[in-house]
């Protein structure tokens, strides 16, 4: 889905930071054949991006925009969710602490946003494999993935989810796709991106997960599906 244009030849804008100044008038979406399946939260990127464009915004106010599509589309699925937005790991989150409003869905990631940077050292991956997640997430086909392609060294229940094996380890077509855009992010430090998680349950088990990527010509984001049980 390409979604804007940066500044001409993609320059930074005066004081070291890019704004976008432009909206492709068609946006191409890459999302998978998931019907009968409705997800939260669905965000129409076109809209929000449009939005945030009309402003000449910079990667940091685009962050907002999107928190605000994210936290409306959700609400107006899950009513009583009890949504919270806090820094954590060098990223911004937006975090369903359902358990506080006494609901029976689990507590779940929404999204997370930011810019990649360098791991800081090697990652804790036994630590990774031991964090505890949602009975239903737990299959022979998924593993625990991290939101980010330069994840921290010390992974939490924030930081990571349920992914599909093939998905995570780039053994599908769309998984070869979803490690392409890991790469492309990791490799450029400073790199403004985000992870959204869409559900289809009360489970924190997402049914499909999108990567958003800011380039020099746009906001490219794809849609990958986690769950082939629905």
């Amino acid at each position: 889905m390409n979604l804007g244009v940066a500044d001409p030849a993609g320059r930074p804008a005066p004081g070291g930071r890019r704004r976008l100044v432009g909206l492709a008038r068609r946006a191409h979406v890459t999302q998978p054949t998931m019907r009968g399946v409705g997800l939260v939260p669905d965000v129409d990127y076109a809209s929000v991006a449009a939005a945030a464009l009309a402003g000449h915004v910079g990667p940091e106010e685009l962050g907002s925009h999107l928190s605000r599509a994210w936290a409306e589309m959700y609400w107006s699925r899950v009513p009583h969710a009890s949504l919270l937005e806090f820094d954590s790991d060098g990223a911004r989150f937006l975090f369903d602490l359902a358990s506080a409003a006494g609901a029976e869905r689990a507590d779940r990631t929404v999204a997370a946003w930011g810019r990649s940077r360098p791991a800081p050292r090697p990652r804790d991956e036994a630590y990774q494999r031991g964090i505890p997640h949602h009975k239903a997430a737990q299959t022979d086909l998924s593993t625990r993935a991290t939101w980010w392609p330069t994840p921290p060294a010390a992974p939490s229940d924030r930081t990571c989810f349920a992914q599909d094996r093939e998905l995570n380890r780039g053994w599908s077509v769309e998984g070869r796709r979803y490690r392409a855009l890991e790469r492309e992010i990791a490799n450029t430090p400073g790199t403004f991106f985000f992870c959204c998680l869409l559900y289809a349950d009360d489970t924190d088990f997402p049914a499909a997960v999108e990567l958003g990527v800011l380039r020099a010509d746009g906001l490219q984001v794809e849609r990958f599906r986690n769950r082939f049980d629905l």
